[in-house]
């Protein structure tokens, strides 16, 4: 017992530095943003206008160039584009930029969108400037960002410190060695599914979240791009199966998990998970806090579908705005639902005995139904089941099995069958190489050589 505490107070310092460490940066004072091309592709951080990265975007620069036209336009400050800098790079260019950005105070504090004309089909590829952006992106990266991992780590400081304090919640009797039946084997494989597939989800987001700050600096630009691109894949294809089983369970818990008056005695004395001599609150097969689980879980998971939905699907119902709002929403519903997932894993796992058995088996101890479930307990049938041959490990791979057929079998739609505000604008966005033939050959005779 004492090497459970041990570990749970060790595991609160760590989470409790990381939580002030995260504090300090957040209420620090805020760095200047500084531009920079990724011309170079593949180092650990964009190149900000080094001598390597001008030399390089200034060649490919001028294959954009039509004949006649100037190679170095002046900027705002007189000096030419290009031109060496009289002090460090990068200084330099955050100089220059700030000073552009006081001489156009009137565009960029503009509070409508500015149109242009593209080529691309979609009425939202037109758009060169979004002033609103700014705030979004503020936000984003500032109370988003921080204040997100600040609700993790403190998630993880409480329930550590929880455990180092109070230790393993157990029975107050000996287990009677008699097991009952809590959850069928159907109810097992669809929890796997679901939980498996959440659990990909969450780490896949958080690459996305913040796998720009925290793992490209040392992962590399080029390495961090792939992983980039395999966690968003697997973002979007494993929502089908995760959703899913959302819904399934919904189907066959909701009779169970509606609240009644008793859901609040509980409540009020906190499962009696505090008390280590009194006996605990009565509950039905799901208690308060489970129930309260599985309601985070039913409308978060909808939540997260409908926004995820916008961001699959950019532009298809809605315009910069809505793509903010949606995003801002989806990030912050899905750091609050991982902090709820992170309890429920906890209590289910090293917080309470007895409690994984439940869902890994199939089984829970008469003893630890009757403390724990009480009025569930008595409608149980006397005497002990005995459990069945199948084996919990195959439960599990069968539902981790059927995540990951939904989820290849998702992916091949989602590429066969694209939908997005371009193929809506208009169908011939799909150019073929008989198409441009007739002006490739006079668009290189123009370009110099």
């Amino acid at each position: 017992m004492w090497r459970v505490r041990v570990a749970g107070l060790l595991a609160a310092v760590l989470a409790g530095g990381l939580f002030l460490v995260i504090l300090l940066i957040a209420i620090g004072p805020a760095k200047p943003v500084v531009p920079t091309n990724g011309v170079t592709a593949g180092g650990r951080v964009d190149n900000p206008a080094g001598a390597a990265g001008l030399s390089e975007l200034k060649e490919r620069s001028q294959l954009q160039h039509w004949p006649g036209q100037t190679a170095h336009i002046p900027n705002s400050s007189g000096r030419a584009l290009g031109a060496p800098a009289s002090g460090p790079p990068a200084a330099d260019l955050l100089q220059q930029w700030q000073a552009d950005r006081g001489a156009n105070r009137d565009i960029l504090d503009h509070p409508q969108l500015l149109r242009g004309a593209a080529t691309i089909p979609g009425d939202e590829r037109d758009v060169l400037m979004q002033p609103q952006g700014r705030t979004w992106r503020g936000a984003h990266n500032g109370a988003l960002a921080y204040g997100g991992a600040l609700y993790l780590f403190g998630v993880m400081f409480l329930l550590a410190a929880f455990l180092g304090l109070r230790g393993r919640i157990r029975t107050h009797e000996r287990p009677s060695g008699e097991a009952v039946r809590r959850f069928s084997v159907f109810e097992r494989a669809n929890h796997w599914m679901t939980a498996g597939s959440f659990i990909v989800i969450a780490l896949t987001g958080l690459v996305v979240l913040y796998g720009t700050a925290l793992i490209r600096p040392w992962l590399g630009a080029s390495l961090f791009a792939e992983l980039a691109r395999a966690s968003a894949w697997a973002h979007m294809v494993l929502a089908v199966p995760f959703v899913l089983g959302v819904l399934v369970m919904f189907a066959l818990w909701i009779g169970q998990n509606r609240f009644e008056r008793l859901d609040f005695n509980w409540l009020k004395q906190a499962g009696g998970f505090l008390r280590t001599h009194r006996p605990n609150p009565p509950a039905r097969k799901f208690n308060a806090g489970q129930k309260l689980v599985f309601w985070g879980v039913v409308l978060g998971g909808l939540a997260l579908t409908v926004t995820g939905l916008g961001l699959m699907f950019p532009f298809f119902w809605g315009g910069y705005t809505g793509m903010q709002i949606a995003q801002s929403l989806h990030a912050a519903l899905a750091l609050l639902m991982i902090g709820l997932i992170i309890g429920h894993i906890y209590i289910g796992s090293v917080g309470m005995e007895g409690a994984f058995q439940a869902m890994w088996t199939g089984l829970v101890d008469r003893t630890w139904a009757k403390e724990h479930h009480s009025l569930w307990y008595e409608t149980l049938p006397a005497g002990a089941e005995r459990p069945r041959r199948r084996r919990p490990t195959a439960v599990l791979a069968t539902g981790l099995v059927v995540a990951l057929v939904l989820a290849v079998a998702t992916g091949v739609l989602y590429q066969r069958q694209p939908i997005g505000s371009a193929e809506r604008a208009s169908p011939a966005v799909h150019v073929g190489a008989s198409d441009v033939a007739p002006f490739s050959g006079a668009l290189l005779g123009r370009l110099p050589r």
